[in-house]
């Protein structure tokens, strides 16, 4: 007997990219690129970034449109499906209502692992997004079956740990240029500035490659064996 096509397929693990706002993914970006086809990717955006470009057009709703489409482009050009949770930006909090929709999320889609902020950072919606999705994985009954680790968001973070380095040279290209799709952030800088750490990385680490994204992990939840970055090239613990 033969089976049909959509029998033989072998269903893709899910990761899940918690942020804050949109653009915060850029940190990943390359990984994100070098996932696509071994994952199934799912980004959860906490806000749409209301205040990103100055009070008037906050108020009349240019930003979070912008914002949204922005995402959603870069999301589709990545292959990723993209969630929203509408808290507001610079008010984001972990209250009951966006926690218990983040959970009922994370419960529908049985992610292997949560990518989310470094709780020691400068910006409150970023702390918020990591305590609501910590609480998140609790109330969904996920917080022992899954891979939790924390990406590094540059200068707004304080005392990032890394122990993860995922080598994204050969992905430059098409990183930068999903990066700079985030024009209303100046996309073009961005790019510029998240390729300038990653080779900081690079130089530091003495793997002597050019570029590379960094990353923190829960202690318990993964390890040589059972890491999402197996996969991917060069990975260290």
């Amino acid at each position: 007997m033969t089976l049909g096509f959509a029998a033989q397929a072998k269903e893709l693990d899910r990761v899940v990219f918690l942020e804050a706002h949109p653009d915060d993914l850029a940190s990943e970006m390359g990984t994100a690129v070098l996932m696509k086809g071994i994952y199934e990717m799912h980004v959860i955006d906490y806000t749409h970034g209301e205040w990103g470009c100055g009070e008037e057009k906050a108020t009349n709703g240019w930003t979070k449109a912008k914002r949204t489409q922005e995402e959603s482009d870069v999301c589709k050009a990545l292959g990723a499906k993209l969630h929203w949770l509408d808290e507001v930006d610079g008010h984001a909090y972990a209250g009951k209502d966006s926690t218990e929709r983040l959970a009922a999320l994370l419960k529908e889609l049985k992610p292997r692992a949560v990518i989310m902020h470094w709780p020691i950072c400068d910006h409150p919606d970023h702390v918020m997004s990591y305590a609501a999705g910590m609480k998140a994985l609790h109330l969904a009954g996920l917080f022992h079956s899954t891979e939790v680790y924390f990406h590094f968001q540059q200068y707004q973070n304080r005392n990032f740990q890394p122990r993860i380095y995922v080598d994204i040279t050969k992905v430059m290209d098409e990183r930068n240029r999903l990066i700079r799709m985030y024009e209303c952030q100046d996309g073009a800088r961005l790019a510029d500035y998240k390729e300038q750490v990653g080779r900081v990385f690079g130089k530091m680490t003495g793997y002597s490659v050019e570029c590379l994204e960094a990353y923190s992990l829960m202690t318990g939840t993964c390890g040589p064996g059972r890491c999402i970055f197996d996969k991917l090239p060069r990975t260290s613990y």
